[in-house]
């Protein structure tokens, strides 16, 4: 205004109001004028809501918390900085890793295809917009302004990334992406809705949320039936009991895929760190929201219960334990009964005789006939046997009901392995060797501390002719005995055990050491302790596992020795319990566990010690 005013009073006296001709026109006064800046635009900060396509939402709360805790428990106490590649140091520096790490996926309601590819963004907390545009700049990565506070940054030929302010913890984010059209999508969410919304106070947590899915491929469903039909054609023999139950099984599986997918409201997964007690909790939790699912009706017949205060004695080196209560058998009935008219139609088709079909029906007719409660638990090979890694695990089941059914469904089973008729059929059909054919026997065995004595099967296989069989023969076989070379007999244990109103089935390839364990486990001093459940007294089923248990498993189906020694030799051997259980609720069902400090330590030290060996045997696996 003032320049504007001089400048007009100096054009005034100019041109109007000037002095007389022969005086001197006076010098204008100079007057100095304030430089203007300009006022930059203020970024958008406004609330924004949920998108309607959201599928999944993960977040890891603390993550310099999270990473720097399960790095002390393993013996490695670094910063969260530390673990960053070297190329990318320079960009940690303006992260905040004390800020939510995010991701996100939501449905693309505008994409191409029948099934367009999901969008899906990760958003990291950064320290300031300012500091980020420095870091970006000092990496010589291009950066481009979008909008105020949102800048595009980098120029990457599978991702698209870009740097925004946002609310919550952090002052800024950087998002990645796909690329720009799911950067573009989601980051107004990511920086201005998800930040504000309440924490769960989960450390890390993973929601799958169904509705969209629902909204969007609901009526895609519902032609699975078309499909089943298709497929049942495909697949039936011309024989009336097995199309019959073939039918049964296709639709029936065909409707319980749409029930519960109209059932399902979300799957969520999450882990806390309980640094009191040094363990880290984790839970995984299915919840529906409708019951015209099989499975919705199941969870409704099942009676989750506590675990009884007494139970048998649990041997001390027991690497797995677990109690399950009573299952609700005639939720299972019509699986059981589709199951054996499959078998028996099956076999009327390659015209097996009626008794052994009869015999395949009544295997899966008891299997399903009864679910009761029982306690089990696992004694895995020591680690001091130099062929422990050979050998199977000792499992032992005690089931609280007498022993007729157990014994009768084995008894069936290996029936149908002698049965001449099934023995010809794979030989003309399968042209099977006949010295590849399991050879079974079966006998009474005497166990200490019983009355009655029990009932052993033994089933072996000639690995030296195996291993001159084809292939895919010799795979199937050394699945089921990993243990055995080319120049041993396969073997595979199971003891039947009747103890009055309880029955305990035993497998195992050792019968002698079959037989100290079950004495092991009837000693009447105190024994191992099964840990208690992890979140809720009122269980479905619950118990625990060890590293010791997972390294045998490991090192008998790759046939590598280093792999339990290295775990044996670990601080504490491999033998600190995991608790785990489940439970279901209305609508729910729910499995949790606890992983202690010293299984992460243990695990680290295995690594260190045998590294090369456990690459190799989950290379092997």
């Amino acid at each position: 205004m003032r320049s504007w005013v001089g400048s007009a009073s100096v054009a005034c006296l100019l041109l109007a109001c000037g002095p007389k001709p022969e005086a001197a026109a006076p010098q204008p006064k100079v007057i100095e004028t304030a430089s203007v800046e300009p006022v930059a635009e203020a970024p958008d900060l406004s609330p924004v809501a949920r998108p309607a396509e959201l599928v999944v939402m993960g977040r890891i709360a603390r993550p310099r918390l999270l990473a720097e805790t399960l790095a002390r428990w393993s013996s490695m106490p670094v910063k969260v900085e530390d673990m960053i590649p070297s190329e990318a140091r320079k960009l940690s520096r303006a992260v905040l890793w004390e800020a939510p790490v995010e991701m996100l996926v939501a449905l693309d309601a505008f994409g191409e295809g029948k099934v367009p590819p999901p969008l899906y963004i990760g958003s990291i907390g950064l320290k300031s917009l300012d500091e980020a545009l420095s870091v970006a700049e000092s990496m010589q990565m291009p950066t481009r302004k979008l909008a105020p506070g949102i800048f595009r940054v980098g120029d990457f030929p599978d991702a698209s990334c870009a740097i925004a302010v946002s609310l919550g913890a952090a002052p800024a984010r950087l998002i990645c992406g796909n690329g720009t059209k799911d950067v573009d999508a989601l980051l107004p969410y990511a920086t201005r809705g998800l930040p504000s919304e309440p924490q769960t106070g989960a450390d890390f947590e993973l929601t799958l949320d169904a509705k969209p899915i629902q909204d969007h491929y609901g009526q895609d469903v519902t032609a699975l039936r078309l499909f089943a039909g298709v497929a049942q054609q495909r697949i039936a023999l011309d024989s009336p009991q097995f199309d019959r139950a073939l039918q049964d099984a296709i639709y029936g599986g065909a409707d319980e895929i749409i029930n519960l997918f109209n059932d399902l409201e979300r799957i969520r997964l999450e882990a806390r760190l309980d640094t009191t007690r040094n363990v880290l909790t984790g839970s995984s939790e299915l919840r529906l929201k409708g019951n015209s699912s099989w499975l919705a009706g199941t969870f409704g017949a099942m009676k989750p219960a506590t675990i009884p205060a007494i139970l048998p004695r649990l041997p001390p080196e027991a690497t797995l334990a677990a109690y399950n209560t009573t299952l609700p058998a005639e939720r299972y009935a019509a699986l059981g009964r589709i199951a054996g008219e499959l078998a028996a139609g099956l076999l009327e088709h390659q015209k097996l005789p009626e008794g052994t079909r009869k015999r395949a029906k009544h295997v899966f007719d008891a299997w399903f006939a009864n679910m009761p409660e029982s306690f089990g638990f696992v004694v895995s090979p020591s680690p001091n046997d130099p062929l422990g890694y050979q050998r199977a695990d000792t499992i032992v089941t005690r089931l609280s009901e007498p022993a007729p059914r157990a014994l009768g469904l084995y008894d069936d089973l290996f029936s149908l392995v002698r049965d001449p008729a099934v023995k010809h059929w794979a030989k003309t059909k399968l042209t099977l060797d006949e010295k590849l054919w399991p050879k079974v026997t079966k006998k009474p065995f005497k166990l200490a501390g019983f009355k009655a004595p029990a009932t052993l099967f033994e089933v072996t296989v000639d690995m030296k002719a195996l291993s001159t069989s084809n292939d895919s023969i010799i795979k199937s076989f050394k699945k089921m005995f990993p243990g055995a070379t080319d120049k041993q007999r396969g073997l595979l244990s199971i003891i039947v055990q009747p103890d009055g109103e309880f029955t305990y089935v035993m497998t195992g390839d050792d019968t002698k050491e079959m037989a100290r364990v079950m004495a092991e486990h009837r000693k009447s001093e105190p024994g191992a302790t099964l840990a208690k459940p992890a979140r809720t007294d009122k269980i479905i089923a619950a118990g625990f596992f060890t590293l010791g248990y997972l390294a045998h498993a490991l090192e008998r189906s790759a046939q590598e020795p280093k792999v339990g020694k290295a775990f044996a030799a670990a601080p504490n051997h491999a033998k600190s319990p995991v608790p785990f259980s489940t439970t279901v609720g209305p609508g729910s069902a729910r499995f949790d566990f606890e992983v202690p400090a010293a299984v992460f330590g243990d695990t680290t030290a295995a690594i260190i010690s045998a590294g090369p060996a456990l690459k190799d045997a989950f290379d092997k696996r």
